[in-house]
């Protein structure tokens, strides 16, 4: 949403492994509940059923245990993941069930697999000893094979059911946790150099600022900007945007000024960016005139040169400020679109203007009474995109580019849900050119998909923003950007502040006891993880450079490749395990590495650095030689950058 808002183990140098025989190493573990009065890792209560997440009647290994009671008929204890998980990193779900005063029951057990309920199978089949037992703790090993569940199968859910057709006695669960699947065998990382699938834009090195920001024309400030390495910044601020002033600095009918205003942030940005940067004219309180007067001030008088302007932020949203006579209406928006195009496009035409969207045609509908009909499909809708594009079809106007925002979670948080999340990328770049292109018929080839707000979570912060896990998750993403259509990459944000009241249990990694969406602190005493990710990024790509494809065997290893015009090749490899380290082989198609080859990488052992309270630095080596089919480990939590600039 962008409001503004106020164990050290020995990982250093990957060393080629001459590997015979991989012992078994654990993929993933992902807990469900371990007696600390509430679920982790995100799991939600939907039980219709009584029960008690807290309960000290029969604790487990000391804990308090979940008292679960049907008080009537088939009713069920049902617990869900918001974001479903494949299921080909676990075999079995686990929990220990004790009966309380009362042996033997009989109780249901299912997943909901693809969007389904499973059957419906006894759990007395998978208990040890064969049912549940009074006053003693038992284990239930639930596999998936008894439910027909494939690798690629998504679960989101778990139920167990009244099956006796009467109300039962209180009984308790102690844990709920998956067994991961082993991974057995190396991993296989596949990198073909002779074919390429699009070239790496500058605005894929992004960064939000904000007017909040009270250093930043401070030489602290300047600097580790300037070592941060971002190419394109955005500018001023998320939903502050929607009341924002850009002549007077000021929000709505405040007085007061904010820390710094445009020529201050022209002055820091053009160095930097050349032009390249996002401006967000405010539409919920402003004239399509003062944005007119912005691109004047700016391109003309001040001949700054900023490219790419954005009307409104996240405007399909009711938590945006909105001043329209029917606010957050996507007709409203497109038809004042049309006016802010013109007036603007009149003092500069080579700007490029963008609009606000959405994925999914029926996403966000604020009026149920604006309806749409598909002109391909037929099918009528009503979401913020469909409605909008077709009014700008009506209007003859083609925004420049489209702009997407994404955060995963809200408030919850879960590690392995998140490093696993990115694949929607790909799901959500084609819905957005479906609707281009069925709304705006051939004219869809003018308009460009760009993110400009991207970050773990858009609720309450919690530790896992500022830990390891986003940084590996904003690499991952990157690479995973590199293979879609989008051309911007911008992350939220530069400096935001810190809270202490965001998900900051015990099953999340990190160390840091508060959330941060910003890259640094405001006081610039912690440079988080994704701070020196955006160094690795430019470590690994550069604007010009072509994407190449790399396949991997093993979804928590990812790997990107781009290639130089010199020819020369950089891999980047993020480990997305949790605990182990991953033995990769690594194979190339039309490409051979002479060594020497460098290796920069971030992870635990460079984390760990600031946690101990000493300075960071991106871990270098210089591997001698690279022989084929070379084989290396890769530690967990960690993001890996080859540079082969030697080859034959």
């Amino acid at each position: 949403m962008s409001f503004c808002k106020d164990a050290l183990r020995k990982t250093a140098i990957l060393v080629f492994m001459a590997v015979s025989t991989i012992g078994l190493t654990h993929a993933q573990t992902f807990n469900v509940f371990e007696g600390q009065g509430t679920l982790e890792n995100n799991w939600a209560d939907w039980s219709w059923c009584t029960d008690n997440l807290a309960s000290s009647t029969f604790p487990y290994r000391g804990k308090p245990s979940v008292q679960v009671t049907y008080t009537g008929a088939w009713q069920g204890f049902e617990l869900e993941s918001p974001l479903p998980f494949p299921a080909e990193y676990f075999t079995s779900l686990m929990l220990t069930i004790n009966g309380g005063s009362t042996a033997g029951r009989v109780i249901l057990f299912s997943f909901t697999v693809n969007g389904n309920q499973t059957k419906q199978i006894n759990l007395n089949q998978f208990i040890a000893g064969g049912s549940v037992a009074a006053n003693e703790w038992r284990t239930v090993t639930v596999p998936f094979s008894a439910f027909g569940i494939q690798p690629t199968d998504q679960i989101s859910n778990f139920a167990l059911q009244e099956a006796s057709g009467a109300a039962q006695p209180a009984f308790y669960i102690g844990y709920v946790g998956w067994i991961p699947n082993p991974v057995r065998e190396t991993v296989k990382v596949n990198v073909n150099a002779l074919s390429s699938s699009r070239t790496v834009d500058q605005k894929l090195f992004g960064v939000n600022v904000a007017v909040w920001e009270s250093s930043f024309t401070s030489s602290q400030n300047t600097a580790l900007l300037a070592q941060s390495k971002f190419q394109t910044y955005r500018f001023p601020g998320g939903s502050l945007s929607d009341g924002y002033n850009w002549a007077t600095n000021t929000t709505d009918s405040n007085t007061w000024t904010w820390q710094f205003d445009f020529d201050q942030f022209a002055s820091i940005a053009l160095p930097n960016t050349k032009g390249q940067c996002f401006l967000t004219a405010n539409y919920g309180t402003s004239t399509p005139a003062e944005a007119a007067n912005w691109v004047s001030y700016s391109n003309v008088t001040k001949k700054y040169g900023f490219k790419y302007w954005e009307i409104g932020n996240e405007v399909y949203g009711t938590w945006e400020e909105d001043s329209h006579a029917q606010p957050n209406d996507p007709v409203t928006y497109a038809t004042q679109f049309a006016q802010y195009y013109k007036q603007m496009k009149a003092v500069d035409p080579t700007i490029k203007i963008g609009a606000v969207s959405t994925p999914g045609e029926d996403a966000y509908v604020n009026y149920p009474n604006e309806v749409v009909t598909n002109p391909v499909t037929g099918q009528k809708h009503s979401g913020w995109t469909a409605v909008m594009l077709s009014t700008m079809a009506s209007l003859g106007v083609t925004p420049d580019f489209i702009i997407y925002h994404r955060y995963p979670e809200w408030v919850n948080d879960c590690d392995f849900t998140l490093l696993i999340c990115n694949s929607s990328w790909a799901s959500d770049m084609t819905d957005l050119r479906m609707q281009l292109k069925d709304y705006l018929g051939a004219a869809n080839t003018n308009t460009q998909i760009m993110c400009t707000e991207n970050n773990c979570d858009a609720g309450t912060e919690g530790k896992q923003m500022c830990s390891l896990v986003n940084g590996v998750f904003m690499a991952d993403t990157f690479g995973t950007v590199l293979q879609t259509e989008c051309n911007s990459f911008l992350w939220w944000d530069w400096i935001n502040g810190t809270t202490t009241t965001g998900d900051n249990g015990s099953w999340l990694y990190g160390w840091r006891m508060y959330g941060d969406e910003g890259v640094v602190s405001p006081d610039f005493t912690q440079t988080y993880p994704c701070f020196w990710m955006e160094q690795m990024f430019n470590l690994f790509a550069a604007p010009g450079d072509q994407v190449i494809p790399v396949t991997s065997s093993y979804g928590l290893l990812t790997a990107f490749a781009t290639k130089r015009s010199d020819g020369s090749v950089r891999l980047m490899v993020v480990n997305k395990q949790n605990t182990q380290e991953l033995p990769t082989q690594f194979t190339f198609s039309g490409f051979t590495p002479v060594g020497p080859v460098t290796m920069y990488q971030y992870g635990m052992a460079q984390d760990n650095m600031a946690r101990a309270g000493k300075p960071q630095a991106i871990g270098t080596t210089t591997i001698a030689g690279w022989p084929a089919k070379a084989t290396l480990s890769i530690p967990p939590y960690s993001v890996s950058v080859f540079a082969f600039t030697n080859h034959k």
